[in-house]
């Protein structure tokens, strides 16, 4: 019997509009050797029956509330796959896109993860060449193309990842995360085991551009994206590279705050501080996060640094 070498899992929540595409997709796949799973957040719009009515060979996991994209843990005991490749709903797989990604993974033990090309689905232009990551721990895409080569990237939300490091960590995402930052937390996490994430430019995704999460309030989502990114700066450096970063992580998070009062975002700047207020109430279990988080290391902050970079930071509306 072959082994089922990838594991595919679309997290969906009240997504029903998009299923079809990205499931259509997937079955129009040059690669075949996967096996498909939907999770879904407790879903109101009938997303369940669709899947089950229309497509009965795909295994649907159901979680009894909404976990957001953190939920996609509920998922992994029932991956049989070598790799496994996450996926939001609202995406269409161009159909040499999956084994691309296995390609570039199988080529080399040091890669942790493979990470598609993103565009939007609409209009067809470049959503993402890659990503970027500050040491003031904010981040975001590169938008310039590059489309004639593969490179080392911090970070991706979506993409293809060896199961054993899912397995020992015990979670892909970080389960209190919810949304946001819950990537940036893993593409350090498999940087701490020495391994790396490859951006893949001949592995095409077409993404509808946060369809299904862009209801939420832009006070929420810098909330949420604040929080996670601060609790991954105290979850994955050493303490020595916390003393001396955090005057600076400080230092551009309120002026971040200063733009936000003078443009009258004042929900914003509120939802800064929040989070700020959150790690300093929450400190005792952010520690217990890090010392469990730290038993995986086996590289020095040097390694981790190899993918941050200051170059994108202060380019206009860096921050969200």
């Amino acid at each position: 019997m072959v082994r089922i070498l990838v594991s595919v899992i679309i997290v969906n929540y009240n997504g029903k509009e998009f299923l079809k595409i990205a499931i259509d997709s997937l079955k129009k796949s040059i690669f075949k050797n996967f096996e498909a799973i939907v999770l879904d957040n407790a879903s109101s719009d009938g997303s369940q029956n669709f899947i089950k009515k229309n497509y009965p060979e795909i295994k649907l996991v159901e979680n009894n509330a909404n976990f957001g994209y953190s939920g996609i843990n509920h998922a992994i005991k029932y991956c049989n796959g070598k790799y496994i490749l996450f996926l939001n709903n609202d995406i269409k797989l161009e159909k040499n896109c999956i084994g691309n990604l296995v390609k570039i993974i199988e080529s080399d033990n040091l890669i942790g993860m493979a990470a598609p090309k993103i565009v939007n689905y609409y209009n067809k232009k470049l959503l993402s060449g890659g990503t970027w990551l500050s040491k003031s721990f904010y981040n975001g895409h590169i938008k310039g193309d590059n489309a004639s080569k593969s490179m080392i990237i911090p970070y991706l939300g979506v993409g293809l990842i060896r199961k054993t490091i899912v397995d020992k960590y015990g979670y892909l995402f970080d389960p209190d995360y919810f949304i946001y930052g819950e990537d940036v937390d893993l593409g350090l996490r498999i940087r701490l085991l020495a391994k790396k994430t490859i951006f893949v430019h001949d592995a095409l995704l077409y993404h509808m551009h946060a369809k299904t999460t862009n209801k939420s309030g832009k006070a929420s989502t810098t909330y949420l994206m604040e929080r996670n990114l601060l609790t991954t700066f105290f979850k994955i450096l050493s303490a020595k590279n916390i003393i001396f970063l955090l005057p600076y992580v400080l230092f551009v998070r309120f002026m971040a705050i200063i733009r936000d009062l003078l443009l009258l975002k004042i929900n914003i700047a509120i939802s800064r501080l929040n989070a700020m207020l959150f790690i300093l109430t929450n400190f005792n279990s952010i520690l217990k996060k890090r010392q469990e988080t730290q038993k995986f290391r086996t590289v020095n902050d040097d390694y981790l640094f190899e993918v941050f970079s200051e170059k994108y930071l202060f380019k206009p509306k860096f921050l969200v």
